[in-house]
């Protein structure tokens, strides 16, 4: 029985009198059925399995070693939530599952086979909204689960007032094999990492302001990981700072941008930014429906606000212009993240001018200190992040 089905197969796979050939889809299928049939192993295997488990949030990103067919579901519960996702045709043999603590909005990590493939199950707590995505270089699937945050719990009486610190995590971006712009032996990446020292190493002076960096040396970190590390560290403001690079030389100045998944213009502002998505009309489709994002964007630009009017005032005796601070854009370095989020252009290499003074040490020091101004400045005329 088994060989006439695949005789059978084989026929329509591979017409003998020169037809019409069936259409790609169907061979796929059939190509499919007989792996199934024959037994044949899967052609792709799994590389990687990196999780990011938050208090309320959960970022997944599968790393198999190509581009593969794959679908998902979300299974509710009574109590907790299911979430699986299959791989098509890719073998997990000998695969070890990451070691993740399981004491936060993840509950588990189960892997098994399932039909031609494997299927990925995380065991969570009651999921609101989800995303997913596929991103490039190398392929993967990155997925973002959001649930309800806890309740703070409720200070007692006799507890004594403390001062809390505004966790502020700054991301430097590029690093590693990453290098960002380049212009006459400046890298982007160092420019931006120097930047990031000095607003850690000055925020010490602020007793309500604690600072923390997604790299602390030269490592290349996929965009998926810089929000995630974040929501990890229990950031409040999440800011990444990159500089510009054009053709023009004569083009320059800072600009700010912020998180807005509310506006109809995504499609001009994603062809300006180094998303690295395979589509991004699915980005589009899943993060516009995901109002957790919303939650935040008021916030985003109140930050945003405080620091372009402070920059546009602490740039002059330089003669650098802000290009503009109350920017909403879709960067992907910054979905995700459960805060308040900035991407922080902090000038041209390209022109020369600018090119030098980011190699000023007084000038960095200036960026970082009105950074710093600028965020207890904002936290003080009352920015709240109820939704965190």
């Amino acid at each position: 029985m088994k060989k006439s089905l695949l005789m059978i197969l084989i026929m329509l796979m591979f017409p003998l009198y020169g037809g019409d050939s069936i259409k790609d889809e169907d061979r796929e299928s059939l190509s499919q059925l007989l792996n199934d049939l024959t037994g044949a192993a899967p052609s792709k295997k799994l590389n990687d399995i990196k999780v990011w488990p938050g208090e309320s949030s959960i970022r997944v990103a599968i790393y198999p070693d190509a581009k593969v067919k794959y679908k998902y579901n979300l299974l509710k519960g009574d109590k907790d939530d299911r979430i699986y996702i299959d791989l098509i045709s890719v073998d997990a043999e000998g695969f070890a599952l990451p070691d993740v603590k399981y004491d936060s909005f993840l509950k588990g990590i189960r892997l098994g086979k399932k039909d031609n493939g494997i299927r990925i199950v995380l065991d969570t707590g009651k999921v609101e909204s989800y995303n997913v995505m596929e991103m490039e270089e190398p392929w993967r699937i990155v997925i973002d689960y959001y649930g309800k945050k806890a309740p703070e719990p409720q200070k007692t009486v006799d507890s004594k007032p403390e001062k809390k610190k505004k966790t502020v995590v700054i991301d430097p971006g590029h690093g590693g094999k990453d290098p960002g712009a380049v212009v006459k032996g400046l890298y982007e990446k160092d420019v931006v990492f120097k930047l990031a020292q000095k607003i850690k190493e000055l925020s010490a002076k602020y007793d309500d302001i604690e600072v923390k960096l997604t790299r602390d040396k030269d490592i290349f970190l996929p965009l998926e990981e810089r929000a995630a590390i974040a929501n990890t560290m229990n950031g409040e403001l999440f800011v990444s700072i990159h500089a510009n690079a054009f053709s023009d030389k004569n083009i320059g100045g800072v600009e700010v941008y912020h998180l807005d998944n509310t506006r109809d213009n995504y499609t001009d502002k994603l062809a300006m930014v180094e998303n690295k998505i395979s589509d991004t009309n699915s980005l589009l489709n899943t993060i516009l429906v995901d109002m957790t994002m919303s939650y935040f964007v008021k916030d985003s630009l109140n930050y945003a606000t405080t620091l372009g009017i402070s920059l546009k005032e602490n740039l002059k005796p330089y003669n650098v212009k802000v290009r503009g601070f109350k920017k909403g854009a879709l960067f992907y370095v910054l979905v995700g993240a459960r805060m308040p989020s900035l991407l922080f252009e902090i000038g041209y290499l390209t022109n020369a001018q600018e090119r030098k003074l980011l190699q000023n040490d007084k000038y960095i020091e200036m960026l970082a200190k009105t950074l710093l101004d600028s965020v207890r400045q904002t936290v003080k005329a009352g920015v709240q992040n109820e939704s965190k």
